[in-house]
C-alpha cells in the first residue's frame, strides 16, 4: 500500500532541518539577481564588458563545484562541506563589497559561484542517504519546493532593499547564509540508508563497470532535458520581447505560471505518482516536455499559447526533476552517490551554458515554430534514449513499483 500525503510529509522528518537550511539560503540569494546593477551603481568605472566578465565567472566556479564535489566529500564530511559552502558565500560577498579591481572581482565571483553551487549536490546526497528508496522521489520534490519557494522570495526582498541602498543586498545575502549554516549545523540529518539499502547494490552480479555504465548512459540521455529547461531562464525574455514583439509583462506571466504551479502542485503530484516505476515517471515527464516546448513556438499566434505551453512543460518539470534525482540515487552505490550528484548538477549548469549558444543563433534565422520544434525534437531523442535504457536491467537496474516503507 502506498503512503498517504500526510504520511509522506511526516516522513520528511529526517531532512526537515536540511529543507529549512535550503529554503533560508535560497531566500538569501539577494545580491546575485541584481549583481550587474549593483556593480554598475557601486563600481562606476567598470565597463559593461567588464561587468559581463565578472558575472560570467560565477558560472565557471559553479561548474567546478559540481565536478569536484564528489572528490571533496570523499575527504570531508558532507554536512561539513555544505556548511563551509554556506559560510563561504557570506564571507566572499562581504569581500566583494570591498573590492574594486576587475580581476579581483572576477576571482572572488568565481569563488562565490563555487561555494553557492557546492551546497546543491551535497543536499541531494544527504537526502539520498537519509531517506529510504520508497520516499526519495517525494523528498526530492520537497527539496525543489524549498528551492523554488526561496528563489521566489529572495529577489522580491532584494528589489525592495536595492531601492533603499544597493549595499544592503550584500548584508542580506551574508546574514541569510550564516543563518542557513547555523540551521544546517543544528539539523539532525542522519545517514540511515547506506550501500546495503540501495537497489543498485542488491545484485551480486553488479560491479563497478555496471554502475558506471548505468550512470553515464543516463547522464547522456538527460542532457536534452537540461538544455531545454535552461531555455526559459536564459532566452525567454529575448524571445517574447524581441521576436514576438510582446510586452515584458508576458515574460513575467510565463515565470509566474511556472512558479505558482511548482510551489502549489509539485508535492501533491509526486505524492500521487509515488507508486509509479521510475521508468514510467521519466517517460511521462519527457513526453510532457516534448509537447510543452514544441507549443512554445506558437506564441506568435497568441501570447496565451505561451502560458498554455508553459503549463505543459512545467507539468513535465515537476515530474521529471525529482525522478531524475531519484533514479541517480538508486543506481549509484554508496561510494559514488556524492560524485554522481555532483556530475548531475554539472549537467544542469552545462545546459545553462549551451542552451543560449545553440538557440539564439537558430532562432534568428528560423521561424519560431521551427526553432521550438527543434527543441521538441531534441527532447524526443532524450525520450527515446530513456525508453531504450530502461528496457534492460543491465542499463537501468531494478525498477519495481514503489510501496510504503515503515520508518
Amino acid at each position: 500500500m502506498t503512503a498517504g500525503l500526510r504520511e509522506n510529509i511526516a516522513g520528511l522528518r529526517p531532512i526537515r532541518g536540511l529543507l529549512v537550511a535550503v529554503a533560508v539560503s535560497r531566500c538569501s540569494v539577494m545580491l546575485y539577481p541584481f549583481y550587474a546593477a549593483y556593480l554598475a551603481v557601486t563600481r562606476q568605472g567598470l565597463s559593461a564588458g567588464a561587468i559581463g566578465l565578472v558575472i560570467g565567472t560565477f558560472g565557471i566556479g559553479a561548474l567546478l563545484a559540481d565536478m569536484s564535489s564528489g572528490a571533496l566529500t570523499a575527504r570531508v564530511p558532507e554536512r561539513t562541506a555544505a556548511v563551509a559552502g554556506l559560510v563561504g558565500v557570506a564571507v566572499v560577498v562581504l569581500t566583494i563589497s570591498a573590492t574594486d579591481t576587475v580581476w579581483a572581482l572576477a576571482g572572488e565571483t568565481a569563488v562565490w559561484g563555487f561555494c553557492y553551487e557546492l551546497v546543491n549536490p551535497i543536499a541531494y546526497t544527504l537526502v539520498a542517504r537519509a531517506m529510504p528508496e520508497s520516499a526519495r522521489r517525494f523528498a526530492f520534490a520537497a527539496v525543489r519546493l524549498a528551492i523554488n519557494a526561496g528563489m521566489g522570495t529572495g529577489p522580491v526582498i532584494a528589489g525592495l532593499l536595492f531601492k533603499v541602498d544597493p549595499g544592503l543586498l550584500v548584508w542580506g545575502t551574508a546574514v541569510g547564509y550564516v543563518v542557513a549554516a547555523v540551521v544546517l549545523i543544528r539539523a539532525k540529518t542522519t545517514e540511515r540508508y547506506t550501500a546495503g539499502a540501495d537497489a543498485a547494490s542488491d545484485d551480486p552480479a553488479d560491479d563497478g563497470g555496471r554502475h558506471e555504465l548505468r550512470f553515464w548512459a543516463f547522464f547522456a540521455s538527460i542532457l536534452p532535458i537540461h538544455i531545454a529547461y535552461a531555455l526559459p531562464p536564459t532566452v525567454i525574455s529575448a524571445y517574447v520581447i524581441y521576436q514576438l514583439h510582446q510586452p515584458p509583462g508576458w515574460v513575467s506571466a510565463v515565470f509566474a505560471v511556472n512558479a505558482i504551479m511548482v510551489i502549489t502542485c509539485e508535492i501533491a503530484l509526486n505524492h500521487a505518482m509515488s507508486g509509479w516505476r521510475r521508468r514510467s515517471t521519466l517517460i511521462a515527464g519527457n513526453a510532457s516536455a516534448v509537447v510543452g516546448f514544441a507549443l512554445m513556438g506558437f506564441g506568435g499566434h497568441s501570447p496565451w499559447f505561451l502560458l498554455a505551453a508553459t503549463a505543459v512543460w512545467t507539468f513535465g518539470e515537476m515530474i521529471i526533476y525529482p525522478s531524475m534525482l531519484d533514479h541517480i540515487s538508486v543506481i549509484s552505490p554508496h561510494r559514488l552517490k556524492a560524485r554522481n550528484m555532483g556530475f548531475y548538477s554539472a549537467g544542469m549548469n552545462l545546459g545553462v551554458l549551451v542552451a543560449p549558444l545553440l538557440f539564439l543563433p537558430l532562432s534568428s534565422v528560423l521561424d519560431s515554430a521551427v526553432s521550438w520544434g527543434l527543441v521538441g525534437a531534441l527532447l524526443l531523442v532524450g525520450l527515446a534514449a530513456v525508453s531504450l535504457l530502461s528496457g534492460t536491467r543491465r542499463t537501468w537496474g531494478a525498477d519495481a513499483p514503489r510501496v510504503l516503507v515503515e520508518r
